[in-house]
């Protein structure tokens, strides 16, 4: 070792620096630049200079060219999710001394290394590159609150290994009682944190004296040499160090040196979702022969067994909602065999009789209602599962390794969780009410009443545009389903009131035809037009055939069609849905809704015309007269009413039949102006159930 190196780390270990982890390489000497500066020799590895903190958590030359000293977040904070997220407990038989299970545990946490914001958007046109050879140096801390209430922190060191180019996995063994800590942080609101100590690599710029006799010293000597250096690392901003040589006694070298700074992330995963919670899991070597599956609860911790839920999720079959796109979750009954298949969603449910939706109206009693009623809506809801899911899902359950010695049955779940509500969050306006209903299905019903201003035909226009929508269904909520009674997490999914997103019963019938090549004759027996999208043949104890794509064939009502290529199996299975216009004209909605008028045949209906929001006397208008008439019915008045300055809002009711909330209200609307010179009329085209309101401007009289 040259005797300027060992020097230097004599140096920094008599004087450690909070930002040096220590030297890693031989000193380069300084060159001199045109402004009299050292600098780096230009065949230098490119390395950031620590002295150099143009900006927070950044090193570099200048403030075109930096390195900057990443922040760590959780994958599931960049990505919504942490694929590599794992906390597996593997129980061996080993026992506590007060005789529950002696745990060992594996936590597995993605992370990613990233620009800080303030950096990322520093300067266009400025070079930004992460400092190099970065070495996380993770530990992750665990809170244990004592019987007295003092918080003690228990620190565990993990290692890390690259995930991509810029992220990572942390790993961390756990064993015995800190197991039940770290899943009771994860499962509960989670007080653990990961510390992080990063290194890189850079270079340290230091001021090398070498003092003669008689000269003054102003600081300790190592082997006749003396040492200043600059800098922190980048852990401060401040203006960079210039290193001149003018007037300086001694030179400048730079140091390969190993820097490090400091990251605190909160392990605030989601984990007490169910995404989280599937990847939580234990194996008892003792009867379940090392197959992992999910924590239920602590209980699993401590205890090898006890009375419980007989069902868990299935997580052997890897990722379910990339293999069967319609199902989120499946979960295995281990007593009864019974493999529960939770759909993606539920949708209204189309059968032969067509969509299973129906509106009535009702009278409202309460005495401060517009129109006098309210509209009570009723859907049969179903699972939206793909068939050819399903067969592909009751085929694969059969080689498991849950399924050695046993016969596996998938069913769709048989009714609602009556100990968590459901809801329907699209739609606010409206009172929504669950129950169960026959088999798989069950009913939504929702009433909507007047919304003071606003009639209840109009949000029920609303209401119906909304269901005929296109894109994201607006109409969505969420659901709990039911897969025993001791099942102690409530098992969510989706309910979307959509007619373009459907599930489908007895509407459709295949019937194989004789002879080679296969195919089958698929019969629409609605009377609703079908989009088929694709086909399979579904066999017995067997993955479905391929697929065959049907390019979203339209099979109108009672028509039948010959499905090519398919016939050769048990049944066929076929992807559906309904085919609806888009836009879809209103009087078309009542082939898809049940509209039911006995109860209250007419309803009250304002009609209002807004003119605050123009100026009259700027217009020259003294008065506005208002004559509607409606375009269904033209033969019924509709009283006038004039505004002016002093009234600028007047509405009239008139009654109406209750379908107008879903063929409309077109209006002609004559406005009279009045001014000084005379009067002139303005015809305005206005639908009073879309839009309640006609605002009168400026713009709308010319």
């Amino acid at each position: 070792m040259a005797e300027i190196e060992q020097a230097f780390d004599e140096f920094l270990a008599a004087e450690p620096k909070h930002w040096l982890v220590g030297r890693v390489g031989d000193h380069v000497d300084s060159v001199v630049n045109e402004e009299r500066s050292a600098e780096l020799p230009a065949d230098a590895v490119k390395m950031p200079r620590l002295e150099s903190a143009f900006l927070p958590d950044a090193v570099g030359p200048s403030a075109d060219t930096l390195w900057y000293l990443p922040r760590f977040a959780l994958y599931d904070e960049v990505l919504g999710e942490d694929p590599r997220f794992a906390f597996e407990v593997v129980q061996n038989g080993d026992l506590e001394e007060d005789g529950r299970p002696f745990n060992r545990a594996v936590l597995k946490v993605g992370v990613a290394a990233v620009a800080p914001e303030h950096l990322a958007s520093a300067e266009a046109g400025s070079t930004l590159r992460p400092v190099p050879d970065l070495d996380p140096g993770v530990t992750l801390i665990v809170p244990l609150t004592g019987n007295d209430g003092a918080v003690t922190e228990v620190p565990l060191p993990g290692t890390t290994h690259r995930d991509g180019e810029s992220g990572f996995i942390a790993r961390f063994e756990i064993d015995g009682f800190l197991v039940d800590a770290v899943y009771a942080h994860l499962t509960l609101n989670s007080a653990l944190r990961l510390e992080f100590t990063p290194t890189y690599s850079g270079y340290q710029t230091t001021l090398v004296t070498e003092p003669d006799v008689g000269l003054p010293v102003h600081g300790p000597i190592f082997h006749g040499f003396q040492f200043e250096v600059f800098g922190d690392g980048g852990n401060t901003a401040g203006s960079p160090f210039l290193p001149l040589l003018v007037n300086q006694a001694g030179r400048y070298v730079f140091f390969p040196s190993r820097a490090q700074f400091h990251r605190t992330v909160r392990l605030a995963l989601a984990s007490r979702t169910d995404a989280y919670r599937s990847r939580m899991t234990i194996a008892v070597e003792m009867g379940l022969d090392g197959v992992f599956r999910p924590i239920i609860d602590s209980d699993d911790l401590q205890n090898f067994a006890r009375p419980r839920s007989e069902y868990r999720e299935l997580t052997t079959l890897g990722d379910v909602p990339q293999r069967y796109p319609s199902v989120r979750r499946v979960f295995l009954g281990q007593v009864s065999g019974t493999v529960i298949a939770l759909p993606a969603a539920y949708g209204i449910l189309v059968t032969a009789q067509g969509a299973r939706a129906a509106c009535d109206s009702v009278v409202d009693e309460s005495p401060a209602t517009v129109s006098g009623c309210r509209f009570h809506f009723t859907f049969t809801v179903a699972p939206m599962a793909d068939p050819i899911d399903m067969a592909r899902l009751r085929a694969d359950v059969l080689d498991v390794p849950e399924a050695v010695g046993r016969t596996l049955r998938v069913a769709l779940p048989g009714g609602l969780d009556p100990r968590t509500a459901s809801t329907l969050d699209g739609f606010p306006s409206g009172r929504a009410a669950f129950a169960d209903g026959e088999g798989t299905a069950f009913t939504v019903g929702v009433d909507i009443v007047d919304d003071d201003p606003t009639p209840a035909t109009t949000l029920v226009n609303h209401f119906l545009h909304q269901l005929a929508a296109t894109g994201p269904a607006p109409l969505f909520g969420s659901v709990a389903v039911r897969l025993d009674d001791d099942f102690p997490q409530p098992v969510r999914t989706s309910v979307l009131l959509n007619l373009r997103a459907t599930a489908h019963g007895d509407d459709l019938d295949t019937t194989p035809q004789p002879g080679p090549p296969p195919s089958t004759k698929a019969l629409n027996q609605g009377p609703l037009d079908l989009r088929l999208r694709q086909c399979a043949d579904v066999h017995d104890a067997e993955a479905p055939g391929p697929v065959v794509p049907l390019d979203g064939l339209v099979l109108p009502a009672g028509q039948s069609t010959t499905l090519a290529g398919v016939g050769a199996g048990t049944e066929v299975a076929v992807s559906r849905s309904l085919e609806v216009a888009a836009p879809l004209p209103k009087a078309d909605m009542l082939r898809f809704l049940f509209f039911r008028t006995t109860t209250v045949q007419e309803v009250q209906h304002p009609l209002t015309v807004n003119a605050s929001g123009l100026d009259f006397a700027a217009a020259g208008i003294s008065t506005l007269t208002v004559a509607i008439t409606l375009a269904t019915h033209p033969g019924d008045p509709v009283p006038s009413f004039t505004l002016s300055p002093s009234h600028t809002v007047d509405f009239v009711h008139v009654s109406l039949p209750v379908d107008s909330a879903v063929r409309g209200l077109d209006s002609t609307v004559l406005l009279t102006l009045t001014t000084a010179s005379g009067s002139r009329t303005v015809s305005v085209v206005h639908d009073f159930v879309d839009e309640p309101v006609l605002v009168v401007t400026s713009s709308l009289l010319h």
